[in-house]
């Protein structure tokens, strides 16, 4: 390596020398906030500028189609019109019984699917992938995949389960006209694409769990439902907690499977807060009050993670 001798080097500025030495890496206290000052701009950008602009629109009159009128400060106006609207009730106990159940079986059917193939089964590695698939296609693309098959007459699930059910004297099923029956099939669609999301997560908890403990209970004679419940579950907590809570989030906030299958239908019988939202928002061009549903959705979230860590934390420390 050929180095300049110091009567060849190029002069360095005073001013540039000055913004070295009080930003460059000599400076520890402020050096660090130069690297990630990048990070910060791109965050407040793209996160911190939004909700605060949330929080102004939900204070103020903003409606899209009026633009001529005058944003007038409101206060809490917005969430009260919300609390007093029936159909915000009804998208909250729609989104709420949706996430209830869609979480529910995707957790059990997740955690059968990780300790069966705990063993050494053959073929494991090729069924993992199968298994895998509905969770690696976008929502999008399943939600219009499923919407098809359950198409009336020509769907290739109404047409083999219309043939069962004419065999038997029945009806057509009335996969997504039904208020109840499309709810349910809703719920299925969820279930299929992100059960594999649950077997992902469980799958590496409980390869991470030692097997000491499961040496000490084999020794002591203890059966296979009570080394499940004794060793399998309380050290699968962590993993039970970060797989539920994300998925709750993610449930919570499903939209294209509903938009792309039942748009809300029939009826609002599946209409959840993220549909409700969108119509108040892009169809009656309600800014404000789609702003202040946004920010009653964040914070329902919120309150729900916490909820769920405080009941895992306390469980776990009863556990010890």
């Amino acid at each position: 390596m050929i180095h300049a001798e110091p009567s060849q080097r190029l002069p360095v500025h005073p001013r540039s020398r000055g913004m070295l030495a009080r930003f460059g890496p000599s400076n520890r206290k402020v050096f660090p906030w130069v690297l990630m000052a990048p990070t910060l701009i791109i965050l407040f950008g793209i996160g911190i500028y939004p909700f605060l602009y949330s929080l102004y629109i939900a204070g103020h009159n903003v409606i899209l189609s009026k633009p001529y009128l005058p944003r007038i400060f409101v206060g809490l106006y917005q969430y009260h019109a919300l609390i007093q609207d029936p159909e915000f009730w009804h998208a909250l106990r729609t989104t709420l019984w949706f996430t209830v159940q869609a979480v529910f079986i995707e957790f059990w059917l997740g955690l059968g699917l990780a300790l069966l193939f705990q063993r050494s089964l053959r073929g494991a590695s090729v069924m993992r992938v199968f298994i895998l698939i509905p969770m690696i296609l976008p929502p999008l693309v399943a939600a219009l995949i499923w919407r098809y098959m359950f198409y009336p007459g020509a769907g290739l699930v109404t047409y083999y389960a219309g043939g069962i059910t004419r065999a038997l004297g029945w009806g057509e099923i009335p996969f997504l006209s039904d208020p109840t029956i499309a709810f349910q099939t809703l719920i299925f669609v969820d279930v299929w694409e992100w059960t594999p999301f649950m077997f992902l997560m469980l799958s590496a908890g409980l390869a991470s769990i030692p097997r000491q403990p499961y040496e000490a209970a084999e020794i002591d004679g203890a059966s296979s439902w009570r080394v499940f419940w004794t060793i399998t579950m309380p050290l699968l907590r962590p993993a039970i907690l970060i797989a539920v809570v994300i998925r709750t989030m993610d449930a919570f906030r499903t939209y294209e499977l509903i938009v792309i299958m039942t748009r809300g239908g029939p009826g609002n019988a599946t209409t959840t807060l993220n549909v409700f939202l969108t119509k108040t928002g892009l169809e009656f061009f309600d800014a404000s009050k789609a702003a202040a549903l946004s920010l009653i959705m964040m914070m329902i979230i919120i309150v729900m993670s916490f909820v769920f860590i405080r009941v895992f934390r306390s469980r776990t420390e009863a556990a010890e």
